[in-house]
C-alpha cells in the first residue's frame, strides 16, 4: 500500500463522516470536525515528512485562537504517521525516533486546552499502532482506519453530507408567508379549508395531512416551530442528504397530521409533528453512529423529547398526538433507511 492509496481511503471516509478538508503542505494533510466542546483536528503525514515544524504549531495556534467561534472549549490534535517500516514489534523504537511526548519545552504540550495524540497507520499490517501511553479510543475516529470492521458497521450506510441548510430556511419562509396570508387574508377560512381533521379526511380530503403542516394562526405558535426548526433541522438538514431530509420532514408530518385525525378528530395545524419527526430522525443518526449533534447526543435528543411531551400533557391546545407520532415515525423510518440500506450495501459487496 503506498501513502497515495491511503489518503484517498482515509479522506473518503472521513469526509463521510463530518469532517472537512483542512489546508494540505508537502503531502500533510488536515481533517477538522467541529463537536462541541471539542474541535478535532486530524494531521495526517508520511513518516518520510513527519516533522514538528513551524507550520505544524502556527496551524494549530490558528485553530486554538477559533475554538469560541466553533463554540469549542478543546482542541484534539490527532497527529497519524503513515509508514511503511512500522510493526507490532518496533513500534516503541519508531515513536521514540519520531516524536518526543515528554517534550515540555513545546507551546503546544501544555496548553491544557489543546490535546495532541500520536498514532501510526502500518502500510505493511494495514492497521493502527499505538506508542505507549496514547489513547487506543478516540470518539469512534479509530474505526475510520480499520477499514475492514468499518465497512462490516452500520455506521459506514451512514454519510453526512455537511450540506447548508437551505431547505430548512425556505420552510422557515413557507411557514411565515402562510401564516401571513392566514392573518391577512385568508383568516379561519384557510384553516378550515386546510388544516387538519377526521372530517376532512373521512371525506378524502388527503391533503390536509401536508397543508397543515405548513399553517400556523397565533405568532407565538409560529415562532417556537420556526426556532425549533431553525436549532433541530439545520442540523438534521447538514449531517443527512437533502433528499432524506425532505423525505423525513415531509412523511413525518404526514404521519403526525394523520395519527392526529384519527386519534384527536379535531381541527389541527401546525409543523410541530414534522418538526418531532425530524427531531426523531436526528436521535437515529446519533444512536446508529454515536454522533453529537452540536451539544446534543443521542440521551440528551430522547430526553428533549420525552420532557417536550410530558409538558403538551398539561395543555391542552397542544397536539401532544402530533409530537409522539411523529417522533417515532421519525425514529423508526431513518433508522430501518440505515438499516435496509447498509443491508443492501453488503449484499452488493458479497
Amino acid at each position: 500500500m503506498d501513502y497515495n492509496f491511503f489518503i484517498n481511503k482515509t479522506s473518503s471516509i472521513l469526509l463521510d463522516n463530518g469532517f472537512y478538508e483542512g489546508p494540505v503542505h508537502n503531502a500533510e494533510y488536515w481533517y477538522l470536525k467541529i463537536m462541541p466542546p471539542v474541535l478535532y483536528a486530524i494531521h495526517i503525514t508520511d513518516s518520510n515528512n513527519f516533522t514538528k515544524d513551524n507550520n505544524y504549531i502556527s496551524y494549530i495556534n490558528k485553530l486554538y485562537q477559533k475554538l469560541k467561534d466553533c463554540h469549542c472549549g478543546n482542541l484534539v490534535s490527532l497527529n497519524i504517521i503513515f509508514s511503511t517500516k512500522i510493526t507490532a514489534e518496533n513500534k516503541n523504537e519508531f515513536f521514540s525516533d519520531f516524536c518526543n511526548f515528554s517534550d515540555s519545552s513545546n507551546e503546544l504540550e501544555i496548553n491544557p486546552n489543546i490535546h495532541n495524540v500520536y498514532w501510526a497507520f502500518s502500510a505493511y499490517e494495514e492497521r493502527l499502532l499505538f506508542p505507549k501511553g496514547q489513547p487506543t479510543k478516540l470518539n469512534g475516529i479509530e474505526l475510520y482506519f480499520n477499514w475492514k470492521e468499518y465497512e462490516k458497521s452500520e455506521t459506514s450506510s451512514i454519510k453526512i453530507y455537511n450540506n447548508k441548510p437551505y431547505i430548512t430556511y425556505a420552510i422557515i419562509v413557507i411557514n411565515v408567508l402562510i401564516w401571513a396570508y392566514i392573518n391577512l387574508k385568508g383568516g379561519d377560512s384557510a384553516i378550515y379549508n386546510f388544516g387538519t381533521s377526521r372530517q376532512g379526511l373521512l371525506s378524502g380530503q388527503v391533503y390536509r395531512l401536508i397543508t397543515a403542516v405548513f399553517m400556523h394562526q397565533e405568532l407565538s405558535h409560529l415562532f417556537f416551530n420556526c426556532f425549533s426548526l431553525y436549532i433541530f433541522g439545520r442540523e438534521t438538514e447538514r449531517i443527512l442528504s437533502r433528499v432524506n431530509y425532505t423525505v423525513i420532514y415531509l412523511l413525518t408530518g404526514f404521519l403526525a397530521s394523520l395519527f392526529s385525525a384519527l386519534i384527536g378528530g379535531g381541527l389541527a395545524i401546525g409543523a410541530s409533528g414534522a418538526i418531532f419527526g425530524v427531531i426523531g430522525a436526528l436521535a437515529a443518526v446519533s444512536r446508529m453512529k454515536a454522533y453529537k449533534a452540536q451539544l446534543m447526543d443521542y440521551f440528551t435528543l430522547v430526553l428533549y423529547i420525552a420532557v417536550s411531551i410530558l409538558i403538551g400533557f398539561s395543555d391542552p391546545r397542544v397536539d401532544n398526538t402530533a409530537h409522539i407520532f411523529g417522533a417515532l415515525s421519525g425514529f423508526i423510518i431513518q433508522y430501518l433507511y440505515f438499516k435496509f440500506k447498509h443491508a443492501n450495501e453488503n449484499n452488493v459487496q458479497k
